[in-house]
């Protein structure tokens, strides 16, 4: 039975080409990019749009969904401790994969991470993220270093839309944490009101 898995799609080098792998390899790819306005700006918007397309007219299977998720970040800036926002954000990343996975009655879900290229990808930070949501997590870069991805987007023809001039996520802080617990981000999350910030998502097919 083919795998069905959620993507998060950013507007980076890494997860297009994470979809591509999967996809490559007969997964059904479904890709989820999260709206960041007002943290980030429509040229970004636009850059996701062409990266989808462009997976899309390589692989046909792949959809494409769109969340709004600036109110989410919006409430982590307010509430959440700043050296953890780029954890807090990327879980409630997760639950949204997993809700739209659960929606579309999906196996996994899946992202362009590997281990140490920024620091939220830290092994003890993975770890932490992983415990957001009881789903698998697929990571098929998760072993390749940036050389190697690189090489494979330029293959692919996602290389050039990736490095298009954008505006990287403004809640980064300047001293993430590198090193985190589940424990620690729980207390965090519980300022955060996590299930009515899920209930506020709301997927769309940018099908066209």
């Amino acid at each position: 039975m083919t795998e069905k898995t959620v993507l998060l799609l950013s507007g980076g080098i890494d997860s297009p080409v994470a979809a591509h792998l999967l996809a490559e390899n007969g997964a059904e790819v479904i890709l989820l990019s999260l709206d960041n306005r007002p943290f980030t700006d429509e040229k970004t918007i636009k850059t996701v749009e062409e990266l989808a397309e462009r997976l899309k007219s390589i692989h046909g299977g792949i959809t494409h969904f769109v969340a709004s998720f600036g109110y989410v970040q919006k409430k982590i800036a307010r509430e959440g401790n700043k050296h953890m926002r780029c954890l807090l954000c990327r879980r409630m990343m997760y639950r949204a994969a997993k809700k739209l996975a659960e929606k579309l009655d999906a196996d996994s879900i899946a992202t362009g991470e590997s281990l140490g290229q920024v620091a939220s990808q830290t092994l003890s930070n993975l770890r932490a993220v992983d415990e957001a949501v009881d789903v698998t997590i697929h990571r098929p870069l998760l072993g390749l270093d940036k050389n190697e991805t690189i090489e494979i987007a330029k293959k692919i023809g996602t290389y050039e839309i990736s490095i298009q001039p954008t505006v990287c996520c403004m809640l980064t802080p300047e001293e993430p944490n590198i090193r985190s617990d589940s424990k620690i981000l729980r207390e965090e999350e519980k300022k955060l009101d996590v299930p009515e910030l899920l209930d506020g998502l709301d997927f769309e097919s940018n099908e066209t």
